[in-house]
């Protein structure tokens, strides 16, 4: 239990905070805290004897940070100047207050904790007051005492000590938010269940819970600077409950609650060697989208057939350099296999935006999301996309692989991606290389200009996958990851269906398919609207796939296309919502 002298002491009796429930699921377990500056600061009690090494620990990382910063300062006044410099004065001020100093001493001898909690503890109660105190001065001040407490943290703990690939217990991990850079570090045995600050359900934070079938929330303002690590708390993902501290009685009532879930899902595993087949014989493909090789198993047990999406950017993400040819043939291979006898998709490398690593040499952006990202950093780089399509090419050995290029603006784009795709293979005939007889090739339709000109992309590729995720966010002018206007991420609205029809009457003219990688494939209210609008493939993570089958089979194709051709003229997404929501109550309760 935390002591009395802790300026937010972690409740002793339960406490519920409510958030966006992103991923199903239940979980018990010990608290993680990943603060914004990707440390995770852990309570550990330590003996008398160990008091005098933690201080020594902490004054070592001081002086280190003194040197840093005086290094900095030094640097930039022989580069732009003293004036600029001198705001480094301040921070070295701020690192040594004696009185801050002097507090994290006295809280290692007399709480026998770690000296880098204690540090972090106290830092934090300093800067709230500051704040407080609703003064520009101060305010600047707390801001020089956060900047500095990281780089102090840093040296206290190694750049691998915070990284959640370290975790050496089950854990529920609580972050302001998570990259996907986090979560392709993230060791996964470990960890039971995901709550971040800020998000949406379409957060990476919250794709990545649903593939890995992990009970997540998001949205939950506030919370992590009133908690301590290490205290017990129950993340409930149907909910979007974080309960703190649960009672005996809480985790009575949540067993008994999952007990149901799992009677459902027990059900559903049922459905995993069915086909989805609509009430009036109308089929639909339903596959697996995929990050890494552990994902794999996932695949064939929730019946999936075959991977509609293989992120390939998690191979770049996952490590500080880039994979080569042949590393990344293996990987394809081993997807390509565990596809069998169906398909699989592998997008090439879909960087940018929020998805970045040093190594890949992406400079800072006022907006990444509009900047160098997606197909546009791989032209940028022929030398690295020429490799991946390589090592697709090599990787189809079987005939079943199946190459898309995401984030398509025009057909000058596609035609310049396909170009080089044919040289590659045709220099991989020259050597001699299997590569295989076929390579379907498709686009990520995910930039509205790419939804009204699909006449055009159509008549260049073999299939269209809609990323409805940025489509949506596009079209809507709405940043997905801001809880703020989260609410008006509207799937349903009526100009996302209308470009979503577009799309599909597109695909169907030019004789090609069209599936639905993104979200929306995996919310099973908005699945009468995709099966509506004659989408043939719904793409998600393997765990939503009994559902969406369970979604498919109550349905009457010919019914949901008659909703539709209603829905794209309605005024509003409220409208659509609510039917669609009245649909899943009425046809699959037991899924919602």
């Amino acid at each position: 239990m935390p002591d009395s002298s802790s300026d937010h002491p972690t409740p002793t009796t339960e406490v519920r905070y409510k958030g966006t429930p992103v991923s199903p699921g239940i979980a018990v377990g010990s608290l993680m805290l990943l603060f914004a500056d990707e440390h995770i600061v852990r309570k550990r009690r330590i003996r008398p004897e160990d008091v005098a090494g933690e201080i020594t620990r902490f004054e070592a990382a001081l002086l280190k940070t003194r040197q840093q910063i005086q290094a900095i300062r030094n640097q930039l006044a022989s580069s732009i100047g003293e004036a600029e410099a001198s705001i480094f004065d301040a921070h070295i001020l701020s690192l040594e207050d004696v009185s801050l100093i002097e507090s994290v001493k006295e809280q290692v001898q007399s709480r026998l904790v770690n000296v880098d909690f204690a540090y972090e503890q106290v830092v934090r109660s300093y800067t709230r007051k500051m704040r407080e105190l609703n003064d520009d001065y101060f305010r600047e001040r707390a801001a020089d005492f956060l900047d500095v407490s990281r780089r102090v943290l840093r040296n206290l703990h190694g750049k691998a000590s915070a990284e959640l690939q370290n975790l050496d217990v089950p854990c529920i991990v609580l972050a302001h938010d998570l990259s996907p850079s986090d979560t392709a570090d993230m060791d996964r045995k470990l960890v039971l269940g995901i709550a971040t600050e800020m998000g949406s359900r379409t957060s990476h934070s919250a794709i990545m819970a649903r593939s890995l079938n992990l009970p997540a929330i998001v949205g939950l303002r506030d919370v992590i600077n009133k908690l301590e690590p290490g205290i017990e708390v129950l993340i409930d993902g149907y909910a979007g409950l974080f309960i703190v501290a649960p009672t005996e009685q809480t985790k009575f009532e949540y067993g008994q609650r999952e007990k149901v879930h799992q009677e459902v899902e027990v059900k559903l595993d049922a459905l995993r060697e069915t086909l989805p087949v609509t009430v009036d014989q109308h089929r639909i493909i339903v596959s697996a989208n995929v990050e890494i090789l552990d994902d794999l198993p996932l695949v064939k047990e929730h019946g999936a057939e075959g991977i509609g999406l293989f992120r390939t950017e998690y191979l770049f993400l996952n490590q500080d350099e880039f994979p080569s040819e042949d590393q990344q043939v293996e990987v394809y291979l081993q997807m390509a296999r565990a596809s069998m006898p169906h398909h699989l998709i592998v997008r090439t490398l879909d960087i940018g935006g929020d998805k970045k690593r040093p190594h890949l040499g992406i400079e800072q952006e006022v907006n990444p999301f509009l900047g160098f990202r997606g197909i546009r950093y791989s032209l940028g780089r022929p030398d690295l996309f020429r490799t991946q399509l390589r090592a697709i090419c090599r990787a189809n050995v079987e005939n079943n692989v199946r190459v898309m290029f995401p984030m398509i603006s025009d057909v000058t784009e596609l035609k310049q991606a396909r170009r080089i795709l044919d040289e590659v293979r045709e220099e991989l005939r020259q050597q001699n290389i299997p590569q295989g007889n076929k390579l379907d090739c498709g686009v990520m339709i995910e930039v509205p200009s790419a939804a009204l000109t699909a006449d055009t992309l159509a008549r260049h590729v073999d299939f269209f996958s809609v990323g409805s995720n940025d489509l949506i966010q596009y079209t809507l002018a709405i940043d997905r990851g801001n809880e703020k206007v989260s609410g008006m991420y509207q799937p349903a609205h009526p100009a996302v269906l209308r470009l979503l029809q577009t799309v599909v009457e597109a695909a169907h003219r030019n004789n090609i398919w069209v599936g639905v990688c993104g979200e929306m494939a995996s919310d099973v209210v908005l699945i009468p609207a995709l099966v509506g609008l004659g989408v043939d493939e719904l793409s998600a993570g393997a765990a939503s796939i009994p559902r969406i089958k369970r979604a498919i089979q109550t349905l009457n194709y010919a019914e949901a296309r008659q909703l539709v051709a209603r829905w794209v003229l309605n005024d509003s997404s409220e409208e659509n919502q609510k039917e669609l929501e009245e649909i899943a109550r009425r046809l699959y309760p037991e899924i919602l």
